[in-house]
């Protein structure tokens, strides 16, 4: 089913919305809690609770493209129950990839301009991004976004986990390096 038919039946509040969503992007919903909790109880219900955000979403929103918005909302939903879990305790190999890509980003302050600071690195992570290969940007998304692990990645791409691995230290030694020229990166 095409994503304006979904949204329409979402405005209807007709229930087979549900039943399309499921359909259209259950699986890949799934994968990416997954990734994300490592744990096929709180993946199956944090996706059953992106369903639910997307009902009572839609309306008043209508995303157009609806599968970056179902995507975006999912993971978030992931990351919520990621820290409810975690309690101050490594939880998921999701964990481990986020530690990879801080090293190359900025340290956080709590100061109220924060929110800013952080989609001016999210933007110039982006320009970084389509500057680099096709490739490059596959890979960094399925592993920084997705929480792919390398293994993953490296049978998707056809390439030796090895090959993935160090193809990542390279584009976050890049990144950093741009960050840096970006004014974005300072030691402590």
């Amino acid at each position: 089913m095409e994503d304006k038919q979904i949204i329409k039946l979402l405005f209807a509040r007709a229930e087979t919305a549900i039943g399309a969503l499921t359909v259209r992007f259950g699986s890949t919903l799934y994968k990416i809690a997954m990734n994300i909790l490592a744990n096929h109880n709180d993946a199956e219900e944090t996706t059953n609770d992106t369903y639910l955000a997307i009902w009572n979403a839609i309306p008043p929103k209508e995303p157009d493209p609806l599968a970056p918005y179902v995507y975006r909302t999912g993971r978030n939903m992931a990351l919520k129950r990621l820290e409810y879990l975690s309690a101050e305790k490594r939880n998921s190999s999701y964990d481990l990839s986020l530690d990879e890509l801080g090293a190359c980003l900025p340290d956080e302050d709590n100061n109220p301009e924060q929110a800013l600071l952080i989609q001016e690195i999210a933007d110039s992570i982006n320009e970084f991004l389509k500057k680099d290969s096709a490739l490059n940007r596959y890979i960094f998304i399925r592993r920084y976004w997705y929480g792919d692990t390398v293994e993953d990645i490296s049978q998707e791409v056809k390439m030796k986990s090895g090959a993935v691995s160090v193809r990542l230290t390279r584009i976050r030694t890049k990144l950093k390096e741009y960050l840096i020229k970006e004014g974005y990166y300072y030691e402590a």
